[in-house]
């Protein structure tokens, strides 16, 4: 993709689905396939080291650009199902055997909504990881949240990488690099179309409905976007034998970058 230090080895590839284009990176393998996920206005590139740590372990690991970001086209709707649905058609047009998903946020929350939804696709997945996910949302609170989760979107990188580096200041070089051009990419209306959703929605009750053995990882409590309550929701409702959660400690909400990496990374591999 580049010469330089961040340079991802991994393909480009695009499906072409009825609503649009999805634009994919693969690191090939003969391993099992291992499904990812990113979280809002991030990219299939953001998730550069892990899926080349899966690769070098023999996985063969496909991260999606999620609608709306990326090479992705954006989404016919913005609802959680809607998005799961296209990453359900995605699995079906690549004719992807027995697959882990693991997913970020409101990759976490796609993730979710695939495996207790109605697409078929969901019988492909053997295994799933939810890093911090997006569970709950409610209209009293989320609009207020969409300037901070949509701060930088559509700007250069010149523009975003100053802000990056300040407010992170323990990231690896190519979680800025990777991350700043994931936010020139990204359309705001995804973004919006998320946090604007004219109602309440909770994936809570459909964890029930889950069949595979599933992991979630928690960000420190003080960062963490899964309430004490949902946590709680959760563990009621879900199977004991399927379902395991674990906090990972000195994390934040970005598991997947700075010195919470490494630990996020040992949790997922020991369950997988």
């Amino acid at each position: 993709m580049m010469n330089d230090p961040c340079q991802i080895t991994a393909r480009r590839d695009f499906v072409q689905l009825a609503h649009g284009r999805v634009s994919l990176l693969e690191w090939p393998a003969a391993g099992r396939t291992v499904l990812l996920c990113h979280g809002i206005t991030s990219s299939a590139a953001t998730l550069w080291r892990l899926g080349s740590d899966l690769a070098a372990e023999g996985w063969r690991v496909i991260a999606l650009d999620l609608p709306g970001h990326g090479q992705s086209d954006l989404s016919p709707a913005y609802d959680i199902d809607t998005v799961a649905n296209i990453v359900g058609d995605v699995i079906q047009a690549l004719g992807l055997p027995e697959l882990v998903m693991i997913g970020h946020s409101w990759g976490g929350a796609t993730t979710l909504a695939l495996l207790s939804g109605d697409h078929p696709a969901r019988h492909t997945v053997r295994q799933a990881v939810l890093l911090d996910p997006l569970i709950k949302q409610e209209t009293a609170i989320a609009p207020s949240l969409l300037p901070q989760f949509s701060r930088g979107v559509g700007q250069s990188p010149a523009e975003t990488l100053p802000m990056l580096r300040e407010t992170n200041p323990d990231w690896h070089p190519c979680d800025y690099y990777w991350k700043a051009q994931a936010l020139a990419e990204c359309r705001y209306e995804q973004v919006a179309g998320l946090f604007l959703l004219p109602y309440d929605w909770t994936l809570a009750p459909r964890i029930a409905r889950v069949q595979v053995p599933l992991l979630i990882l928690l960000a420190e409590p003080e960062y963490t976007i899964v309430s004490p309550a949902v946590q709680a929701e959760l563990r009621a409702m879900a199977s004991p034998e399927l379902m395991r959660m674990q906090l990972i400690p000195g994390t934040n909400h970005n598991m997947l970058r700075g010195p919470g990496y490494e630990p996020t990374y040992q949790a997922l591999r020991a369950f997988l």
